[in-house]
């Protein structure tokens, strides 16, 4: 009875309180969740709506509400289009505006290398997260030789690293950590770990994003070269919209007007412009996601014992039945924020299927629970101490809260539907919806955008149907459907909970078997015809149930569909290998440059399609 009252006079005052003192009266006879304890009172940057995005719990939750909308899209009213189409007669005032400036400031960089007058515009600071970017040193020296950074800006942990030698730098240079190596690895409790030829639980793979690099020094220096050299940058400031026309592209902001020749989209996955090609394409309407990658995590101190190596995919559960989930973790050490501090991640891929039950919220309780039992080895106070006693007891220090949504499209990459308009990075649909690319997808194809950017202003060839050539259709990014789809437990689906893990054990033991030159481009987001074949005739001989358990999971659909592109992958190699380098001499010879333009373009996808570039 006295408990009743409390309740009812708790309820009453609730009414009349606001702010904290509600929150404080409700939690009382409420109990808080795990994330809602840990995140309350921590302050966030950002929505979550980036890699590597922070914020808090409030913003965790519009996050949900966004996860929400993508499962079950409702026709919204017509909204306003970022992009039309209008006479603009003023002379362009630069050669290319570069719209988003985290990485679109070294697209821009690049561009300025050739000698194009370029303007990046940026709703916020033109600044890098705190939190590392990790890639493979040759991405790095890719940003130089796009012209995006100077050699001399690459320093810092830049040395030959020992197996698992953690190499920091000061907090002024470019790299801040390089070790050497990171692992691979899937639950294994069924086999228990074995020698090479069965069901090795680990792989260790060698010089795969295993550089830290940080992302405020990266930009800045970037920034830097591009101001010094006559680029413009205009922060804070966001963009309403871009009218095309015949000669040339006008920009509106917030205070200005200003004119170009050709606008490229760096905005990421939620730029506007990509979203107002999908609605059209999808009769005015969003579209839902094809798939789903949803991570959360954190980056704390406290992982003193061993925070010397990272893990690039990495398993200690099979598929969660009741929840229709298969999580991944990932991990590195964060060396810009203490020497022993590590980011951590728990991703999972999903469909959109409406009657999907999951939340983002969901996950990070799923990732408190579990991250014990996977870091215990990184951190002994984990080794007898729940996350939340650790943080309470000062053994943990919790940096930042992370946490994103990052849809991909089958129909990608995505095709220009205006002149003007060029999409690069993760606008463009370009990057794999494995890894769902990023600044590792952005310094990858670098140089190919710059010289095709370059080209196309040389030769006029700025129209839409000469655009859509630079990211064309490229067969092995179209093949890692297939892969995402085995990732991916559908709804209400009897798969086995073993199903992924068995599936990446054997064929991660089969690549390690087949040495380096498989091995290391599959995991760095690129995938080779030959390489492929190889894997998947040992898969064949190893474990003959595989390839067929594979297909009858998957369905006919997805197998048909994989098989179109397996096959132009083998054409466009053949086709790069025999015919590359004659097309492009051949297209310099032409009287008609547009022609030219075209066939190096053709050239270029033959290349990067079959993964030749790598």
């Amino acid at each position: 009875m006295i408990t009743t009252m409390k309740l009812l006079l708790c309820a009453v005052a609730a009414h009349a309180l606001q702010g904290p003192q509600l929150r404080r009266c409700t939690r009382t006879h409420l109990k808080a969740t795990r994330t809602e304890s840990i995140l309350q009172h921590l302050e966030g940057e950002g929505d979550g709506l980036g890699a590597g995005a922070a914020g808090t719990l409030q913003g965790l939750r519009a996050l949900d509400a966004r996860w929400e909308a993508l499962r079950r899209p409702t026709a919204a009213p017509p909204s306003k289009p970022f992009v039309t189409e209008a006479s603009v007669e003023a002379a362009p005032d630069f050669d290319v505006v570069v719209l988003g400036g985290t990485l679109g400031i070294f697209a821009a960089s690049a561009f300025q290398s050739r000698g194009l007058k370029v303007c990046v515009v940026e709703r916020g600071p033109l600044a890098g997260r705190n939190q590392e970017w990790n890639l493979s040193l040759d991405e790095v020296r890719d940003l130089v030789e796009a012209g995006a950074l100077h050699a001399e800006d690459i320093d810092g942990a830049v040395g030959t690293p020992g197996k698992y030698e953690v190499l920091a730098g000061d907090k002024d240079t470019l790299v801040a950590s390089h070790f050497g190596s990171v692992r691979a690895g899937f639950n294994d409790k069924e086999h228990g770990a074995s020698g090479s030829g069965g069901h090795l639980q680990e792989v260790w793979l060698p010089s795969v994003l295993n550089v830290g690099v940080r992302p405020d020094v990266a930009v800045s220096r970037a920034r830097r070269r591009f101001e010094e050299n006559g680029g413009i940058v205009k922060e804070h400031t966001p963009c309403d919209g871009v009218v095309v026309g015949e000669n040339g592209a006008q920009v509106t902001l917030e205070n200005e007007v200003i004119t170009t020749k050709l606008v490229v989209d760096a905005m990421g996955n939620a730029s506007p412009i990509a979203r107002q090609c999908r609605r059209e394409a999808n009769e005015g309407e969003d579209p839902r996601p094809s798939g789903i990658c949803c991570v959360v995590g954190t980056s704390m101190a406290g992982f003193g014992k061993d925070n010397s190596y990272g893990d690039l995919i990495y398993t200690n559960e099979d598929t969660r039945i009741n929840q229709e989930r298969q999580y991944f973790w990932e991990a590195f050490p964060a060396m810009s924020l203490g020497d022993d501090c590590r980011t951590t991640y728990l991703f999972t891929y999903l469909d959109a299927d409406e009657m999907r039950q999951h939340t983002v919220e969901g996950q990070f309780e799923d990732y408190w629970r579990m991250l014990p039992t996977y870091q215990k080895h990184n951190a002994a106070c984990l080794q007898s101490k729940s996350v939340e006693d650790a943080l309470e007891d000062g053994d943990l220090i919790l940096k930042r809260c992370l946490y994103g949504l990052f849809p991909t499209y089958k129909d990608s990459p995505l095709p220009t539907r205006w002149n003007r308009v060029l999409a690069v990075g993760d606008a463009s649909g370009v990057q794999s919806p494995l890894s769902f690319g990023g600044f590792g997808a952005l310094t990858r194809h670098l140089s190919r955008v710059t010289a095709s950017v370059e080209d196309a202003l040389r030769n006029d060839a700025i129209d839409r149907a000469s655009l859509t050539l630079v990211n064309g259709y490229a067969p092995n990014i179209a093949a890692t459907w297939m892969f995402q789809k085995s990732f991916v437990h559908p709804v209400a689906s009897e798969r086995p909970a073993s199903f992924v893990n068995r599936l990446m054990r054997q064929n991660y033991v089969n690549m390690e078997d087949l040495g380096d030159d498989v091995l290391r481009p599959f995991n760095q987001d690129v995938v080779q015809p030959r390489a492929l074949l190889q894997v998947l005739g040992l898969a064949t001989v190893r474990d003959p149930l595989n390839i067929p358990i594979l297909c009858y999971w998957i369905g006919p659909r997805e197998l048909v569909e994989w098989l179109g592109h397996f096959g132009m992958m083998l054409v466009y190699d053949a086709a790069h290998h025999i015919m590359g380098d004659r097309v492009r001499a051949y297209s310099h010879r032409l009287p008609d440059q547009k022609q030219g333009f075209a066939l190096r373009r053709l050239a270029d996808a033959w290349e990067y399609g079959s993964g030749m570039d790598y």
